[in-house]
């Protein structure tokens, strides 16, 4: 069974577009949303196991251009 999770985002600036681009591409993501408040973007993402799901927050959207900070939430019940 997948893990799936949100990753909120906060974004310098008027990078949101630019990080919002190229955050789509990534593996696992299945939907992503630019939101009011006090973050930018919110990321629904998929993995197969926990390590995979930290590659993709840590690796994978920190390093995108732009990105200030991420906040995780691993969905634990559907």
């Amino acid at each position: 069974m997948a893990i799936s999770a949100f990753v909120f985002v906060d974004v310098i600036g008027d990078h949101t577009k630019s990080a919002f681009k190229t955050i789509t591409r990534l593996p696992g993501v299945k939907n992503l949303y630019s939101v009011t408040g006090p973050y930018d973007l919110i990321v629904d993402i998929e993995a197969d196991t926990l390590e995979e799901l930290d590659e993709s927050v840590l690796s994978q959207i920190r390093s995108v251009d732009g990105v200030r900070k991420t906040t995780t939430s691993v969905i634990l019940k559907r």
